[in-house]
C-alpha cells in the first residue's frame, strides 16, 4: 500500500471514496480488511478505498503494520477528519462514504462487506438519478 499525506477527496473526483478507520486491536477491523481489499481490486475505476489508522501510527511503522495485517488499499498517513470537517469515529471500524461529487453520503459503523458497500452505493446512485 502506498502511504500518502492528507489526500483531499478532490484527488478522486468522479469516483466514490470510502475512508475507513481501523486499528490493530480492533477484531472487526481485521475481519473487514479482505472485504475492502476485494472491493478496491474489483472496482478501482468506480471507487477508492482509503485507510486511516485510528491510533495515528505513521511512517515505516504504519507501512509495516498495514503489511502485517494484509491491507492492500491506500493508506492515509494523516487523518483527514479536520480537512474534511468530520468528527473522528467513536467506534471502529467506521467507514465514511463520499459521493463522486465529494459530498458525504453515509457514515457506516461496524464491519462492512464488499457486497454491503456496493449495495449502499447502488441505492445512492438510484436515488441521485432523475426518474423518468
Amino acid at each position: 500500500p502506498v502511504v500518502v499525506g492528507n489526500s483531499p477527496i478532490a484527488d478522486y473526483a468522479g469516483r466514490w471514496v470510502l475512508i475507513n478507520y481501523w486499528a490493530e486491536w480492533c477484531g472487526p477491523c481485521i475481519e473487514e480488511i479482505p472485504e475492502l481489499n476485494a472491493l478496491q481490486a474489483a472496482h478501482s475505476e468506480k471507487l477508492a478505498v482509503l485507510a486511516v489508522n485510528f491510533d495515528r501510527i505513521e511512517g515505516d511503522a504504519l507501512r509495516e503494520l498495514a503489511q502485517r495485517m494484509g491491507i492492500e488499499f491506500q493508506l492515509l498517513e494523516q487523518d483527514p477528519a479536520d480537512a474534511l470537517r468530520l468528527s473522528r469515529p467513536s467506534a471502529l471500524p467506521a467507514t465514511y462514504l463520499f459521493e463522486p461529487d465529494g459530498s458525504l453520503a453515509a457514515v457506516l459503523v461496524g464491519p462492512q462487506t464488499a457486497e454491503m458497500l456496493l449495495s449502499r452505493i447502488e441505492l445512492l446512485e438510484q436515488s441521485d438519478s432523475p426518474t423518468s
